[in-house]
């Protein structure tokens, strides 16, 4: 069976949504909140530094729940572009630094990293900023040097 649409097709996205809107269904049903854009899900809950495993094994199941649910529609969960980060102020992580804060989703597993990207913009896990300025004002300071260069 064909499931795919023309690229380029100003169905595609529309359809895209209509064929994926029940997915956050399947993500509430345990107690995780979801992020969606274009092709992007992103799932988030919150709790205490003391009970982190129970937001792990939360989410953990909830992505295995989600990666069976894509696939039943013959759409991909790229691990490779998986990430995990955990969001804090520097004293609440710090109590997080012996803690495993891995995620397993079926037999990949998932490390955390204290960056991600998001749709352009760099966030660290005290959501200061400091990595998103770096890289722009890195990416003026390139600009500002090729151009005298050219010249």
């Amino acid at each position: 069976m064909d499931c795919s649409v023309p690229q380029g097709s100003v169905l595609g996205p529309l359809e895209f949504i209509a064929y994926t809107k029940d997915g956050s269904d399947t993500i509430k049903q345990h107690a995780v909140h979801s992020y969606s854009y274009a092709d992007n899900t992103q799932l988030y809950a919150s709790s205490s530094p003391d009970d982190v495993s129970s937001v792990r094994q939360r989410l953990s199941v909830c992505s295995a729940d989600f990666m069976s649910w894509c696939a039943a529609r013959r759409l991909q969960l790229n691990a490779d572009k998986t990430e995990v980060m955990w969001v804090g102020s520097r004293h609440n992580l710090s109590k997080l630094a012996n803690q495993d804060l891995t995620l397993t989703i079926g037999t990949e597993t998932i490390k955390h990293v204290a960056v991600v990207r998001d749709l352009g913009v760099w966030l660290d896990n005290e959501l200061s900023l400091r990595q998103y300025v770096a890289k722009v004002a890195s990416a003026c300071f390139y600009q500002r040097r090729r151009h005298i260069q050219i010249r």
